[in-house]
């Protein structure tokens, strides 16, 4: 398949103009006018492969702020934003077993969507923090898109868990608006702004609890899909490009080397050669997906141990549960009453 990705130094997926244009229409606008100013053209923004450049997207911005004269604009688009809005990546988000599970899904694939920055997840004293860096080498920024993004997270999570969810608070590095009240009517929650970077804090329980959306082969299936999208994305990202060739051809572990080889295009020498150059090898990244999957799999509860132990590879049940205790110090029976009891 040719590579038809547009080449910029940092960039965004083609949709996401098209939902700052439809926000447009709450503002009785013309959206698809404003994305051909800025050379945007909306057929070809609906494209899957489509991305734009980061400078490209803060000139939208930069318009959209003039002609709405609304410092909260970004709010607004979140409001827009639909599962379709990242493709399958956001139907993956939407599938998952957990809130928890949908934040990983998101900062696990965030290059997906955007690769100005990264997204982290991590949990103690009884909270969840969903963290957005914006990479340094981003020299202009518009307010409005960290507005934009945060809101998205936050009416996402609402979406798929309840109405009612309320964040412990939220910290944002743009400026002091004149006027906050949008910002806590959106998050309903303590707002900081100037902050070093952004967050949103959530209650460690909520963010376990299993939701009524959850569809586990849809996600999985997403999943395979974002992980093709990456590898195509981003042609250095060998890992990448493997992992999506190994989550196609299951069971785990049973593509050798040589076989993944042909199916990338290259000579056994020369993978083991840019795996090496990597500081990996092709049994370790086998491994890592494992390991990976087995959780995904085990907690989810839709197959039953046995399938999960075949779609690894392993050749029987005891096999599999030495593995899972070495990664996860428990059996995989112990790890699913642990995750469906909530």
């Amino acid at each position: 398949m040719k590579d038809s990705f547009i080449a910029q130094s940092h960039s965004v997926i083609g949709s996401w103009p098209l939902v700052i244009s439809r926000a447009l229409n709450a503002y009785q606008l013309d959206g698809q006018s404003l994305l051909r100013r800025v050379g945007i053209d909306p057929v070809q923004a609906a494209q899957p492969e489509t991305r734009y450049s980061l400078a490209q997207l803060n000139r939208v911005w930069r318009l959209v702020e003039n002609l709405t004269k609304d410092e909260a604009v970004g709010l607004t688009v979140a409001r827009f934003v639909r599962p379709t809005s990242w493709q399958a990546l956001g139907f993956a988000i939407w599938a998952s077993n957990t809130l928890m599970a949908g934040f990983e899904r998101l900062a696990g694939n965030f290059r997906m969507f955007a690769d100005y920055g990264s997204l982290k997840v991590s949990e103690s004293n009884n909270q969840v923090d969903i963290c957005l860096y914006k990479s340094l080498t981003v020299e202009q920024w518009c307010a409005a898109e960290t507005d934009a993004f945060m809101g998205t997270c936050m009416l996402t999570a609402r979406h798929i868990f309840e109405p009612g969810l309320v964040p412990i608070q939220v910290s944002l590095s743009r400026p002091q608006p004149t006027d906050p009240t949008p910002w806590q009517r959106v998050f309903k929650c303590p707002v900081f702004f100037n902050a070093a970077f952004d967050k949103i804090t959530f209650n460690e329980a909520a963010m376990h609890q299993p939701l009524l959306t959850a569809s586990p082969e849809l996600a999985a299936q997403n999943d395979a899909l974002v992980a093709d999208y990456l590898a195509r994305f981003d042609r250095s990202d060998l890992r990448c490009q493997l992992e999506s060739l190994l989550l196609n051809h299951l069971p785990l572990g049973t593509l050798t080397l040589s076989r993944a080889a042909q199916h990338l295009g290259l000579s056994s020498r020369t993978l083991q050669r840019r795996l090496t150059d990597k500081g990996i090898n092709f049994q370790a990244v086998v491994d890592a997906l494992r390991s990976r999957q087995a959780l995904l799999w085990v907690e989810t509860g839709h197959l039953p141990l046995s399938e999960v132990g075949y779609r690894l590879g392993f050749s029987n049940a005891g096999n599999f549960t030495r593995a899972f205790k070495r990664w996860y110090q428990q059996s995989p029976k112990q790890r699913r009453r642990q995750a469906l009891s909530g």
